[in-house]
């Protein structure tokens, strides 16, 4: 039986890790961060990944930056 808890927990750092993965590729293109910017990389990023389940946590992520209020994944200040 898999332990849903430490799933959830290991979710939320992959969704934070790819998050910061995104705001690094923008700031070495020289790109503004920003929402958009930050969701269009997202998007870009998933379309680069072979992996179902990493493409879910790049949708995951893109829904935690614009739409924070709807997801509740533990992380302070996202509530």
């Amino acid at each position: 039986m898999k332990d849903r808890t430490y799933e959830s927990a290991s979710n939320e750092d992959e969704v934070c890790c790819i998050i910061g993965q995104a705001v690094i590729e923008l700031s070495d293109e020289h790109q503004p961060v920003n929402k958009s910017t930050l969701s269009l990389k997202l998007l870009a990023m998933a379309d680069r990944d072979k992996d179902d389940e990493r493409v879910l946590l790049y949708w995951i992520a893109r829904k935690a930056i614009t739409k924070p209020h709807q997801l509740n994944i533990g992380v302070q200040g996202w509530r």
